[in-house]
């Protein structure tokens, strides 16, 4: 008898823990739409919305591309961001140039950088076309 108690309460363990991943992967896996990111700095999501304008900074440090989503700069709704010149392996195509004007949802970890809403983005896998 004592051998099924301890069998079940393993059971139990092994169910409770698989439940409480899924629960994790499932928040981090939440889509929230581009106006909203603001509200989920420090979190990991995936943000969904239209890329509306791009800039490539080829001579600044890093290379860095921009990518405004929502609306035009200075007044995006979020701003993703790629350091090319460290992260260029990691994309087949040119960023700044494939994404402009394309509906996309990014993952990544959203943060605050001057008050503006940004996400970094280190690899295309982290960037899904929308249709």
């Amino acid at each position: 008898m004592k051998n099924i108690v301890q069998k079940i309460t393993s059971f139990q363990l092994i169910l409770l823990g698989s439940i409480f991943t899924n629960t994790l992967f499932a928040e981090s896996e939440e889509v929230i739409d581009v106006k909203e990111a603001y509200k989920h700095i420090g979190k990991t999501k995936i943000v969904c919305g239209r890329i509306v304008s791009t800039k490539y900074l080829k001579r600044s440090s890093g290379g860095p591309i921009f990518l405004n989503f929502g609306r035009d700069y200075p007044n995006q709704q979020m701003t993703g961001v790629i350091w090319y010149g460290r992260y260029s392996n990691y994309f087949s195509y040119k960023p700044d140039k494939f994404l402009k004007r394309k509906n996309v949802c990014v993952k990544g970890n959203i943060s605050d950088y001057e008050g503006r809403t940004q996400m970094e983005i280190r690899t295309e896998k982290q960037i899904k076309i929308r249709k």
